[in-house]
């Protein structure tokens, strides 16, 4: 009879660097290769802890708008943005640095400011804020106020 084979479990942090590493080796070869790897992670783990989503959603931001893909943006801002509290709660201390990171929120300005949503690129401005991402998300927020 075969021995069965044990059951490894990782922790969140240990799945989310996983996740990095495999996006980075992707990345080198392009921003459509990284979505690729993106893809087929979301797709291949259904069983993804929800902060790790947060983090792949971020990703995907990410190279959707390096390809220009606006409406593919806003859709992965959504997950993005569903998974933070999961994401918060997962990583503990180590959230704060791994939300300062992400590129989610300025993607998703980027493309709702594309797509002509500016009122949405205003709250989007508005929700960085709440979160203390950086004082650079108030001059950002000023120069959308015209959109209210």
């Amino acid at each position: 009879m075969a021995k069965r084979i044990e059951r490894v479990n990782k922790s969140v942090k240990e799945i989310l660097e996983d996740l990095l590493t495999g996006h980075r080796e992707a990345a080198f070869n392009g921003p459509a290769s990284a979505l690729k790897y993106l893809n087929r992670t979301m797709e291949g783990q259904q069983s993804l802890p929800n902060g790790v989503k947060a983090a792949a959603f971020d990703l995907m931001a990410e190279a959707k708008g390096q390809l220009q893909d606006w409406e593919g943006v806003d859709e992965a801002l959504q997950g993005f943005l569903a998974n933070l509290p999961a994401m918060q709660e997962a990583l503990g201390h180590q959230f704060r640095a791994t939300l300062e990171a992400t590129t989610a929120l300025e993607r998703g300005v980027q493309a709702r400011t594309e797509l002509g949503d500016f009122h949405g690129a205003l709250e989007l401005c508005e929700k960085a804020m709440a979160l203390d991402l950086g004082a650079h998300w108030q001059a950002k927020r000023d120069s959308l106020d015209w959109a209210r």
